[in-house]
């Protein structure tokens, strides 16, 4: 039996440093791609400075449907009835505080879409990861290997209603992606 890997997460400088230094697996949360490979470029050369290498996993959630309207509708009902107190106890929990993650989880934007495929409004509601792709298997498909290809080695996925949502994206996602990656694999001489 081999020894477990450490992963580490945490979106501030003082993180990324810790983790350059002693994660084996520096764990994200879902943001923008610009923002995640900039992530990535800093972790990368601090552990490159350190003699090290360090893989990076990304954590968001899904709402996957066949028709990109229907998925953005779904999105919305995940936070549509959500108790006022919940909302604004969740706000308050945001105010000053100095964790990075969490504040760019949270950040106010039109209908909550902070790119075309990334949707934070489950932050309204959740204190951790608060963002989703949102769309077609395609699209979200297309999305991931976005990722993927900024070099997120292992992905962490999440949907509500948690089994309806798993069954969906190990059906329509899952296998897509796959294929994606070893079709990208083969083309750039890897497989």
């Amino acid at each position: 039996m081999g020894l477990p890997r450490f992963y580490q997460g945490g979106a501030s400088p003082r993180a990324e440093s810790l983790a350059a230094r002693l994660a084996e697996v520096y764990l994200l949360w879902i943001e923008p791609l610009e923002s995640i490979a900039a992530r990535i470029e800093r972790v990368t050369t601090q552990a490159q400075a350190c003699g090290r290498r360090v893989s990076f996993g990304l954590r968001t959630h899904l709402v996957v449907r066949d028709d990109p309207d229907a998925a953005w509708a779904t999105a919305e009902s995940l936070i549509a009835h959500a108790d006022p107190q919940v909302v604004q106890q969740r706000q308050a929990v945001m105010v000053g505080t100095p964790m990075v993650g969490a504040q760019a989880q949270a950040r106010q934007v039109a209908q909550h879409r902070i790119g075309a495929h990334l949707w934070n409004g489950l932050s309204t509601v959740r204190v951790n990861c608060g963002t989703a792709i949102v769309g077609t298997p395609q699209q979200v498909t297309d999305e991931l290997l976005a990722y993927w290809r900024l070099g997120i080695d292992e992905f962490i996925l999440s949907g509500f209603p948690h089994l309806e949502e798993c069954r969906r994206v190990s059906q329509t996602i899952v296998p897509r992606l796959q294929a994606a990656m070893a079709e990208a694999a083969v083309d750039l001489g890897e497989a």
